[in-house]
């Protein structure tokens, strides 16, 4: 009895929750009344802290605290004041971490600089106390539409200036014994710029010249309009979603948190130019979590479906309680999950997943990039899916954050792009049907010049210049503030820029991203494309950030110049300090031009913030709209081609599409909202369906239209809607925020 006892404790209470957790889901998984609200709140419970280190940091400190009475001496005791008062800042307790930081003697403190001054600078941490405190006044409480999105505007600036005014001092104390220390600067000029002073009041030796890097100065402001619209949910790092699911002609929305506690959001447009939210209505209370969402038609019924990717960044332990979900669009405004009644039930952490018909039966198959074990390639069959990875040769063994469809060689077969966090990316070549009729792939990266950055997170495939081959953009993640400020004051060789592989039309890419104006750390987490100024260009917005509470920068906006290099336009309203995750362009007001859906939040509770809106000021481009309907192909179109025929200032031009929601991290609506510059004449549209290889044509179109292109039908047919606006919502909710607190 004494050695069971003795084989009990050591084994210890992690393992034995993780036993008690894997009998309690897959008890649950081989059931046939498997209920995935009950799982989620069961599983919520078993979530917690340190296992994850994200989300919950009150039960972080209720861990520290308890730890604490039990060390054994003055040096445990000091690392625990130290690791309890990062807990309290984590949690937005900011007075309680500056007295635990403060509890450790001076002493401590230099010894432990001396041996790495990047982790143990107290400067530091009462700086980053003091910052988050004044963000905590004047961002949260106060928050209004310009709040911590760069160049700060009046409206913008903190009212109650102490906390960045503390916060620039022990700055500048951290730069009197560390010159060198670029996160430090970059911090301090943030805080300048929240009390007005930036950049003149900047010490010449400290500025950081944000301008560095040119801005294109045309495009007009897009302003926030989320919190008047009501569809600004307050989330952790999160997906998003802007599509018609109820098809009545108008775009929605659909969000999530990553944590098991904060249910996703449904707002559905009301069609007068507001949304209305609908989150209980459609079944969907008790549905949490989840790290990135994208839809699709998955059973080709004609109402578009979701899948919910969970447990991102959360690896082995903590991602076993994030299962990923599939949610049935009934038709009547409801969902349903199916997840184990599809075959998709699997208990992995994800950041990534897409869908795309690589066999082109005209259903739409479902990879997923698994970070704790192997990715999975599920095919769909009638609307049940099967995983297919080991037959299809989809080897894919790594910590995967980003993956895309494309077909990059233009032979009617899907391939993949997977990003790989620490490891060479791949670039996985569908072959085709071998002997058997099984469709392999087979991994080209190598061959075709793309298995960089090697510390990369999301990507897509998108026709950068217009030719019809599929390019590739890769971002780099570093994951250091030190690296990304120090490329504004100095060139730096030492850290991976993101690439822009340009298709040679051979099957091998060559990496143009300096030739692009792209050579540049990103720190890129959401990632999406569009075309906010209808140039018939793909332009791209990435949201930057890391789990690092310090990880304070802005959100970047490129637009694309004619395909030849790429410029900065963070200006008009995109440059948002707080953590950008899903990203979603979309035409939400019906009025031609994209807006952008972009959720906000970080990693722990006090980075929770709130999602917004940007709504296009318009322009005096053209554009055309296109929603396409698979027949034989997959009702969603996924994976199509669009090639658009141009007029435009006396030269003939093609603009090229493919159907599908857009980059790894976020999710547009599968309408086709395409810019045609300043040409009103389109001499023709072609479109490719790749499962029956039919290409249709349809000459002289009008545009500044929306049309419905069938498969089997040799008509284009023109689709009245209502253009609506946001500004009569302008009083929808107070500025004030008072809803939220």
């Amino acid at each position: 009895m004494i050695m069971k006892v003795e084989i009990i404790k050591s084994i210890g209470p992690n393992l034995i929750l993780f036993i008690v957790t894997y009998f309690l889901s897959h008890t649950l998984v081989f059931s046939s009344d498997f209920d995935m609200k009950k799982e989620l709140a069961k599983l919520a419970l078993l979530d917690t802290f340190p296992d994850n280190p994200g989300f919950y940091n009150v039960q972080g400190i209720k861990y520290y605290k308890k730890k604490m009475k039990n060390v054994r001496n003055e040096s445990e005791l000091y690392f625990n004041h130290f690791d309890l008062a990062y807990q309290y800042l984590c949690s937005g307790y900011i007075d309680s971490a500056l007295m635990h930081y403060n509890m450790v003697p001076d002493a401590m403190w230099n010894n432990a600089f001396r041996s790495n001054p990047h982790k143990f600078d107290k400067y530091m941490y009462l700086a980053l106390c003091h910052m988050r405190d004044g963000e905590q006044i004047n961002c949260e409480e106060g928050h209004n539409e310009y709040s911590c999105i760069l160049p700060l505007a009046e409206k913008a600036l903190h009212i109650d200036q102490n906390g960045s005014r503390k916060a620039i001092s022990y700055y500048k104390k951290s730069l009197d014994r560390f010159p060198d220390n670029h996160k430090a600067k970059w911090l301090m000029n943030i805080a300048y710029m929240t009390v007005g002073e930036y950049p003149g009041g900047v010490p010449k030796k400290y500025f950081i010249d944000f301008e560095k890097f040119p801005q294109y100065e045309k495009l007009p402001y897009f302003l926030n309009v989320g919190t008047r619209l009501g569809v600004d949910a307050h989330t952790f790092y999160g997906g998003s979603i802007t599509e018609d699911f109820n098809n009545d002609g108008f775009q929605d929305i659909f969000a999530t948190s990553t944590d098991l506690e904060t249910n996703v959001s449904y707002y559905v447009a009301d069609r007068r130019g507001g949304f209305v939210d609908q989150t209980n209505k459609a079944g969907l209370s008790g549905i949490t979590g989840g790290s990135h969402c994208l839809q699709a038609d998955y059973d080709n019924d004609g109402y578009i479906d979701i899948y919910i990717v969970r447990g991102g960044w959360l690896r082995k332990e903590a991602g076993k309680k994030h299962p990923n979900s599939l949610l049935k669009n009934n038709g009547d405004g409801t969902f349903s999950d199916v997840t184990h009644e599809t075959g998709l039930l699997e208990y992995y952490s994800s950041h990534t997943a897409c869908w795309g018909d690589y066999n082109n039966d005209g259903w739409v198959d479902l990879f997923v990039g698994n970070e704790n074990g192997v990715s999975q390639l599920f095919e769909n069959k009638n609307g049940y899916f099967t995983d297919v990875s080991r037959s299809s040769r989809m080897y894919v063994n790594g910590l995967v954050k980003g993956s895309f469809w494309g077909d990059y060689n233009n032979d009617g077969n899907l391939d993949i792009f997977i990003s790989i966090s620490g490891d060479k990316n791949l670039l996985m070549t569908n072959n085709g049907k071998n002997s058997n009729g099984q469709f392999t792939f087979s991994n080209s990266a190598q061959y075709a010049g793309v298995t960089g950055p090697i510390n990369s997170f999301p990507c897509f495939f998108f026709d950068f210049n217009n030719d019809t081959y599929l390019d590739i953009f890769v971002s780099s993640y570093p994951m250091s503030v030190q690296s990304l400020s120090q490329q504004y004051v100095e060139q730096i060789k030492n850290i991976e820029y993101s690439s822009l592989y340009l298709n040679n039309g051979d099957g091998t890419f060559r990496d143009v991203a300096k030739k692009a104006n792209l050579d540049r750390s990103i720190e890129a987490m959401g990632l999406n494309f569009g075309d906010v100024d209808n140039d018939g260009w793909l332009d791209f917005y990435a949201g930057t950030g890391f789990p690092s509470l310090d990880a304070i920068i802005p959100n970047l906006l490129f637009r694309n110049s004619e395909g030849k290099k790429f410029e900065e336009v963070s200006n008009a309203g995109f440059g948002h300090l707080q953590k950008g995750h899903g990203i979603s362009f979309s035409d939400l007001d019906n009025d031609g031009d994209q807006d952008i859906y972009h959720s906000l939040g970080g990693f722990v509770k006090a980075d929770a913030f709130w999602n917004m809106l940007l709504e296009n000021p318009g322009n005096e481009n053209n554009w055309i709209t296109l929603e396409l309907e698979g027949v034989v192909s997959n009702r969603s179109a996924i994976g199509t081609s669009i090639t658009i025929s141009i007029e435009d200032k006396n030269r003939l031009r093609k603009i090229h599409r493919i159907v599908g929601t857009g980059g790894s991290y976020g999710s547009s609506s599968l309408q086709q909202e395409i810019g045609i510059g300043s040409s009103k004449n389109i001499k023709s549209i072609q479109i490719f369906w790749p499962s029956t290889g039919k290409m249709q044509e349809f000459t002289n179109v009008l545009s500044n239209n929306f049309y419905h292109i069938r498969e089997d039908s040799n008509e284009i047919k023109l689709v009245k809607k209502q253009k609506v606006s946001f500004s009569e919502f302008q009083n929808k909710h107070e500025i004030n925020h008072h809803h939220h607190h």
